[in-house]
């Protein structure tokens, strides 16, 4: 991977089931962030999204969020049966998963992680975790990332961190705790991507030049926000200008 590459901003876009399926065309957002539990769960739920994601020629990142991960209620459940189908039938070394590194993920269970890039999240919405904590979820990224097979994805695994500030000196210290982690995910010998995001009001500057914070990615809407302080497509690409 090329410097420049590494430094490279990727979008990802989140979706929800009406805001997915009302797509025409492709958006300006390197992944489309498929929020499950924001997907009606029918029978035939996995047959339609693959049809859409392979009329977009979309990649993705998959996403099911716990309730007490989101600001959103849910408006499916998932589990491995219609799961499986899903992930089964997507092309491998193209899409993430995301699975929280503080919980167990039932239902991504199973699943052939070598087929995926892997995020491993961290979420906080009561204030932002000490830097030895983070570390401490860093660790086990680093040597799992040993053991992944080469894709076409930017980073076969991704640390995640997102975090709601209760201050302005959480704020801060949440921004020097972010360099920190990205200067060592960089430096390991198979780079693990970063994704560092202040959530809330304070959050906003950080998710439109997400390079503040040394993150890799960034997280926005189409419509209404799906998390505290994150702001729609059309702005994020206005002011990236």
């Amino acid at each position: 991977m090329s410097q420049n590459d590494s430094q490279k901003i990727r979008i990802i876009l989140t979706l929800n089931e009406e805001e997915f399926f009302g797509l025409k065309i492709l958006p300006k957002a390197d992944f489309l962030e498929i929020r499950l539990d924001q997907f009606r769960s029918e029978k035939d739920a996995p047959e339609k999204i693959l049809q859409k994601i392979k009329d977009l020629n979309a990649s993705c990142v998959f996403t099911y969020r716990q309730p007490e991960d989101s600001s959103l209620k849910s408006l499916g459940v998932w589990n491995m049966e219609n799961i499986v189908p899903l992930l089964s039938g997507l092309e491998s070394g193209k899409h993430y998963i995301d699975l929280e590194l503080d919980k167990d993920n039932p239902v991504f269970n199973g699943i052939d992680e070598d087929r995926f890039g892997i995020i491993r999240s961290v979420h906080s919405f009561s204030g932002i975790p000490e830097y030895e904590e983070l570390l401490f979820f860093l660790r086990p990224v680093t040597e799992e990332v040993l053991a992944t097979a080469k894709s076409g994805l930017p980073f076969q695994r991704i640390f995640k961190i997102a975090a709601l500030p209760k201050n302005n000196q959480e704020s801060k210290d949440f921004q020097d705790s972010a360099l920190k982690l990205s200067k060592l995910c960089a430096k390991q010998n198979i780079p693990i991507g970063f994704c560092g995001i202040l959530m809330g009001e304070s959050g906003k500057e950080f998710r439109i030049f997400p390079e503040k914070l040394g993150s890799q990615f960034t997280y926005c809407c189409l419509g209404e926000p799906k998390a505290p302080g994150q702001v729609d497509l059309e702005t994020l690409l206005s002011k990236r200008k």
